[in-house]
């Protein structure tokens, strides 16, 4: 071969093997980055599972506003529904069931009758100034965010801001 073709092929698997390795650390980084978040969640989970009736976890929430907290919507032995929302700083923890407060279905069909248009909606249950709320955002066409605040217990519009 072609001393030049040989230098060629050199430097593009030179590059395609500095591509692979940025990507593996990409992901090291990203599962790393994350880990606390999965972390907390299975230790949410499991308070739920041992303090609740909960003994199946349907989905996971993670909310930041005033303070951090994660939550679970989980099932008891009868088939009822609960909502346990845990504040990791105060090590705080409450349990409500399905009938004291209303479903992510039930806001999201508030929410877009309220503000009908917008798509791409990620929902989650938290806690903010000592209740707890619902948050949806979203992100518009136009690539500017959005969200809005609902109370669980009601489903009263506590904040809705547009365009940030």
């Amino acid at each position: 071969m072609n001393q030049r073709v040989k230098q060629g092929l050199r430097t593009i698997a030179s590059a395609i093997g500095i591509l692979a390795a940025i990507y593996l650390i990409c992901i090291i980084i990203f599962i790393f980055a994350t880990n606390s978040q999965r972390q907390d969640q299975k230790a949410v989970a499991a308070v739920a599972i041992d303090k609740t009736p909960i003994i199946k976890i349907n989905k996971t929430y993670h909310l930041s506003r005033s303070v951090k907290s994660d939550s679970v919507v989980g099932t008891d032995r009868k088939g009822h529904k609960y909502y346990f929302i845990y504040l990791s700083h105060s090590k705080k923890s409450y349990l409500y069931s399905s009938n004291s407060g209303l479903s992510e279905a039930r806001i999201r069909s508030i929410f877009l009758s309220k503000h009908p248009g917008h798509s791409n909606l990620k929902i989650e249950l938290g806690w903010y100034k000592a209740r707890p709320v619902w948050e949806i955002s979203y992100k518009k066409n136009n690539g500017n965010y959005g969200y809005a605040l609902y109370n669980f217990k009601d489903g009263k519009e506590i904040y809705f801001i547009d365009n940030i």
